[in-house]
C-alpha cells in the first residue's frame, strides 16, 4: 500500500480520505497531462480516468512521464497506466479515443481536466462538461516556452500572450459560446519557431518546441488546483 503520510500531515485525514472517494478524467495524457495523472495519483485519488488516442514516440521522451526506450510505440493511456499501478493505489482506467464534435461523457467525474491538443476537441470537452455541470479546467499553450514562470490559473476570456487561448477565444466567440471557461497557462510571451522543414499542414512545417520544464509545472500546477478544490468542496 503507498504510504501517503507525508501528504496526510500537510492536510489531515479527513482530506485524505475525501479524495479517495474522486473520480477525475484527464483528457489527453502527453506532457502536461501525464503530469496530471502522476500528481493527483501520488496524492491519493481514488480513481482515474485516462483518455488518449496517441501512442508513444521517440519524440515524447523529453518530457512525457511513462514514456521509455522499451515503450515506443504503446498505447499512451496503457503506458501511462503500468506507471501508475506501480506507484499509487489509485484506480486507473483508460479510454483509447478521438475526443471531437458531439463527445459525449461515458459517466459522471467529479473532475474533468482537458490537455487535448486540438481546439475542436477542447471546446468539445469543455461543452459537455458544462451541459452535465461537472467542473473542468483546460490547459492551454505550453509550447514553445523554456522558463516555467508566470503560471496562471484564470478565464479563457482573460488570457493573453499565448497564440492558442487566441484561438481558442476566437472559435468560443464565433460559436457564440457565452459560458466562461476557467484555464491553466504561462503568461509568458511564446519563443519564435526557428524550425521549418516541409510538410502539409501548419503542424508539420513548423513543429513546436516543447519542454519538460514547462509542461510539467503546467501540469503539477492543475493537479493541484484539482486536489485542493476536491479535498475542500465537502466544507463548502
Amino acid at each position: 500500500m503507498a504510504d501517503l503520510s507525508r501528504l496526510e500531515y500537510l492536510v489531515g485525514k479527513d482530506a485524505m480520505d475525501r479524495i479517495k472517494q474522486k473520480h477525475v478524467l484527464i483528457c489527453g495524457v502527453g506532457g502536461v497531462g501525464s503530469f496530471v495523472a502522476e500528481g493527483l495519483c501520488r496524492s491519493g485519488l481514488g480513481r482515474v480516468t485516462l483518455l488518449d488516442y496517441d501512442r508513444v514516440e521517440p519524440s515524447n521522451l523529453n518530457r512525457q512521464l511513462m514514456t521509455d526506450k522499451d515503450n515506443i510505440g504503446m498505447s499512451k493511456v496503457q503506458a501511462l497506466k503500468e506507471r501508475l499501478e506501480q506507484i499509487s493505489d489509485t484506480e486507473v482506467q483508460t479510454m483509447e479515443m478521438f475526443v471531437g464534435e458531439g463527445f459525449v461523457l461515458p459517466e459522471r467525474y467529479d473532475y474533468v481536466v482537458d490537455c487535448i491538443d486540438t481546439l475542436s476537441g477542447k471546446f468539445a470537452l469543455v461543452k459537455a462538461c458544462h451541459e452535465q455541470d461537472i467542473p473542468v479546467i483546460s490547459s492551454l499553450g505550453s509550447a514553445r516556452r523554456l522558463r516555467p514562470e508566470k503560471i496562471t490559473l484564470t478565464t479563457l476570456d482573460k488570457t493573453r500572450n499565448d497564440p492558442l487561448a487566441k484561438a481558442f477565444r476566437n472559435l468560443v466567440k464565433k460559436e457564440n459560446y457565452r459560458h466562461r471557461i476557467e484555464v491553466v497557462y504561462p503568461d509568458t510571451p511564446a519563443m519564435k519557431t526557428t524550425v521549418v522543414q516541409e510538410g502539409d499542414t501548419n503542424k508539420e512545417r513548423y513543429p513546436l518546441g516543447s519542454a519538460i520544464f514547462m509542461v510539467g509545472s503546467v501540469g503539477l500546477y492543475i493537479a493541484y488546483v484539482v486536489f485542493d478544490r476536491l479535498i475542500r468542496e465537502d466544507k463548502k
